[in-house]
């Protein structure tokens, strides 16, 4: 046992695996070692070509020291020339414009036109963009720019006063003609440059002399100096950059053309040489010998220019890398050639071992290729089956199993080990199956197993599974083995099942299944015995003696094939339909189907398959309930006719007792004229002009009692369309009808009205104002019984969100929790029978929700009730139509 386990461990190895070694190891250490041997000589060449490199470059560093230095005085002498050029410049400029004014002042003549020659030197100044002194030598009187004097007598002596002026212009008159100066102050680099020439006029000596503005040497250097910068930039491979000691500002600094401020500057401090040279003279103004080489200092301008310094020196290396790569070259091809001839020794050997291997090989690997291709073609066949593949060696008692075989039951390798084990696993409904099967394999009557049984799984439930066999005996031994191949059909049986006992459901029920073919007449390829509720047998349709339009109702079919068609544009997966269908009796009956739309491969619609439900008795009921509706409404309507009668009645008492107290006070006028009349006849005092003036009081008492009527007409008369109004005008005269009673009852009323328009029914919303205030005023009449108050009805109206608002509030009591719920509803009072119908706010309710498309509601305050309008600022189309 021993020694057999010894022999499995031991590796093994192929002739092919020993031909590889005799040919890549020697090969591989020849790689090798050149590869190192050109290692080690890149390392050392270019270990001495760095060294030569850095030899080099020291001696450039040294060498560009010393250019540097010659480039930034050839910059700092170029801004002396240019400064030089800029004033020569100035000076020129000016002795042309002191000609022009000599000979324009030629043909003036000072005493008699003094003022028209100020005007013209005045003018040339703005113009020309200079200043213009114009002075008597004899007794240094200042016909123009004085101003220009007392600028030179400040600049000079610090300070401005007769003497001092009088002393400049001594010193100009003394310096004759062609007199060109530049009057500077050092301190503050300031420079001023003219140029004066006498002229004669009228035997008088004058002076005459052109100023440059104020320039500022210090501003003129700096300006130069930028400029030059940009210049360098622009065609030079390095950069110039200076520091203003005075405001601290450095220009180029980063080589960008811009200001730079040194505290930001040094806020980035890096290790460069530039930044220590800043660093140092941002707290020093004398030269350090340090940075002499590349920096200049002025000290007359506070101005330190500096070259931009860089260790990054260009030197030639080409010649000597050039020099070490032909070396380099020279040195590898040494090595390749000795790592050639080694190899080409090496393959003489590896081939000469390879034909004498390739003779034992071939006849080995022709018969590991036969065994290969026939063993990839039955793995392939147990692939592709999707089967569990099995072995049972029946004299050894011993069984095999696949992996396929342990996944589809779920037991692990080496669970089920003998034969009796796997049978012991079979249901016991079919052990039976299995064994006469076995039993006829055994009599060699046959040979071949194929058998469905349930087989116990790992989690003790039952999988059914379709195993086929064959047995195999060994000619020479007689040994029994077969092999078995299984598959998992559990799905599938489960399925058919399932449509067995839907079937067997839906036999003797109402509920009809059918699946039919995708053609013409819907041909019936099954249906259920429950179509014998319908008078039909299943085989009629089955026969194809009928069809499933044969069953429809024919001014129905119709509404079959638009479900259908329309289904089947849209890819729905199934669609329902209700239609009428006659049974075998001629009768019709109602039925609602849903139906599936079952597809092939290709997406082309086979068959569908739905079920039949008979709903006759829903739309009987649903008739039904139609009738008892329409009747219910009719009642509702004689109903709504009968309120609308008693409010028209309440209203028109209403409107009597309104009219009756609107002339209860314009009769008794009529009445006390009448009796004075009559008094006054019988005295015989009456005359024509008296009865004339008691007919005209009387007439007009009637005539407001006529207006009256008509404006209580037209008050309860129903708006016949809607028409635009404000809400301030319909409130007061709803108020007017009222406005006497509320008076005599000591009412107190206030209003608070934003007037806004407002588009609908206005008569309308008089009628329920004046229905809200009734009651108020009967609610407060009430509380007055019992206790003395102040009464009040407080009114306010609002827009806010498109809505208008009306708040109507009174004082004359709350009103309990259950009868404030029911206060809008038909017949409900709290009044007597006498003084109540209880119509009034249900009519309000309708009036304000129904016609005019608002909201009304009521809630109790501190000591009465508020009643809350909510009207639409316009109704909307679709609304005035539904209204």
């Amino acid at each position: 046992m021993h020694h057999k386990k010894d022999k499995k461990n031991k590796k093994v190895y192929s002739l092919e695996y020993i031909e590889k070694i005799f040919r890549v190891i020697p090969l591989t250490f020849i790689l090798i070692l050149s590869m190192v041997s050109i290692f080690i000589s890149f390392v050392i060449l270019e270990s001495k070509q760095n060294r030569d490199i850095d030899l080099l470059k020291q001696k450039k560093i040294l060498h560009n020291e010393f250019d540097k230095k010659e480039k930034l005085l050839n910059f700092s002498t170029k801004i002396e020339n240019r400064v030089d050029e800029e004033i020569l410049f100035i000076n020129k400029t000016l002795q042309e414009h002191t000609y022009k004014i000599i000979g324009n002042l030629d043909n003036y003549t000072i005493d008699s036109e003094l003022d028209t020659t100020s005007k013209f030197l005045e003018k040339y100044e703005n113009e020309n963009n200079i200043e213009i002194v114009f002075f008597e030598e004899n007794n240094q009187n200042i016909v123009y720019g004085e101003n220009k004097i007392e600028f030179l007598s400040k600049l000079i002596f610090g300070k401005t006063t007769l003497n001092y002026k009088n002393i400049v212009l001594q010193y100009i008159s003394s310096q004759g003609r062609y007199n060109l100066q530049e009057w500077k102050n050092d301190l503050t680099g300031a420079l001023r440059v003219s140029f004066f020439d006498s002229i004669e006029i009228e035997g008088k000596n004058y002076f005459v002399g052109t100023f440059s503005k104020v320039e500022n040497m210090r501003y003129i250097t700096k300006k130069l100096m930028i400029e030059e910068i940009e210049l360098h930039k622009k065609s030079n491979d390095y950069s110039i950059w200076f520091l203003d000691l005075i405001t601290k500002i450095t220009y180029n600094f980063n080589n960008k053309n811009q200001y730079d401020s040194t505290n930001v500057i040094l806020s980035k401090y890096k290790n460069m040489k530039k930044y220590e040279i800043l660093k140092y003279f941002d707290k020093n103004e004398e030269m350090n010998e340090s940075f002499d080489n590349y920096t200049l200092f002025n000290s007359k301008f506070k101005f330190l220019i500096s070259i931009d310094y860089s260790n990054n020196i260009l030197i030639n290396e080409k010649e000597i890398k050039n020099k070490y790569n032909s070396l380099f070259i020279s040195v590898v091809t040494y090595i390749l050639i000795i790592t050639f001839i080694l190899i080409l020794f090496s393959l003489l050997f590896s081939n000469f071992t390879k034909k004498i291997l390739d003779r034992y090989n071939k006849e080995l690997q022709d018969r590991t290729n036969s065994l290969t291709h026939w063993k990839n073609r039955f793995e392939l066949a147990i692939i592709a089956s999707n089967d569990g593949l099995w072995d049972i060696d029946f004299d050894g008692d011993k069984i095999y199993f696949s992996e396929k075989w342990l996944e589809i039951s779920g037991y692990e390798k080496g669970e089920i080990k003998k034969f009796s084990d796997w049978f012991g696993l079979i249901h016991k409904d079919d052990k039976q199956n299995v064994e006469q099967i076995f039993e006829q394999i055994f009599a060699n009557k046959q040979d071949n197993f194929v058998c469905e049984y349930r087989l116990k799984t790992k989690n003790n439930g039952f999988k059914w599974i379709l195993a086929r066999g064959r047995l195999f005996i060994d000619k020479e031994t007689g040994q029994k083995r077969m092999l078995m191949m299984s598959m998992d059909i559990d799905k599938s049986k489960r399925m058919k099942k399932e449509l067995l006992d839907v079937e067997l459901l839906v036999e003797d029920g109402k509920i009809v299944i059918f699946k039919l073919f995708n053609d013409e007449n819907l041909s019936v390829k099954y249906i259920s015995n429950s179509i014998k509720n319908y008078g039909f047998t299943k085989q009629i349709f089955e026969n194809n003696e009928m069809n499933f339009f044969d069953l429809i109702y024919k001014e129905d079919i119709k509404i079959v094939k638009v479900a259908m068609n329309a289904a089947i544009n849209q890819d729905l997966s199934d669609f329902t339909f209700v239609c009428r269908a006659l049974n075998a009796a001629n009768e019709i009956r109602w039925i609602s189907c849903r139906t599936l739309i079952l597809k092939d491969y290709s997406g082309n619609v086979v068959n569908f398959y739905g079920y039949i439900n008979d709903i006759t008795k829903i739309k009987v009921s649903e008739e039904e309930l139609k009738v008892k509706i329409e009747e219910e409404l009719l009642k509702n309507r004689q109903k709504d006719r009968l309120l609308i009668q008693q409010s028209k009645l309440a209203a028109m008492g209403e409107m009597l007792g309104n009219i009756a107290h609107q002339w209860r006070q314009p009769l008794n006028n009529v009445f006390l004229f009448l009796q004075f009349l009559k008094d006054n006849y019988e005295n015989e005092n009456a005359n024509l002009i008296m009865v004339n003036k008691y007919f005209d009081k009387s007439f007009t008492q009637i005539e407001y009692m006529s207006q009256t009527i008509d404006d209580f007409r037209n008050f309860y008369k129903p708006s016949k369309s809607m028409s635009e109004f404000t809400i301030g005008n319909a409130i007061a005269s709803t108020l007017e009808i009222i406005r006497s009673q509320i008076h005599s009852d000591n009412i107190k009323l206030s209003t608070n009205i934003k007037d806004k328009k407002i588009t609908n029914y206005e008569n309308e919303l008089k009628q329920s104002l004046l229905s809200i205030f009734n009651n108020a005023q009967d609610a407060i009449n009430i509380r007055k019984q019992n206790e003395k108050f102040d009464a009040y009805i407080d009114i306010s109206a609002f827009s806010e969100n498109e809505k208008l608002n009306i708040h109507i509030c009174n004082n004359g009591g709350q009103i309990d929790k259950d009868i404030i719920l029911r206060i809008f509803e038909p017949y409900f009072t709290t009044k007597f029978e006498t003084q109540g119908t209880g119509i009034g706010l249900y009519m309000t309710k309708s009036i304000i929700e129904t016609n005019m498309k608002g909201h009304i509601e009521v809630e109790n305050t501190q000591d009465g009730v508020c009643f809350k309008i909510s009207l639409p600022l316009e109704i909307k189309a679709d609304k005035i139509d539904n209204a």
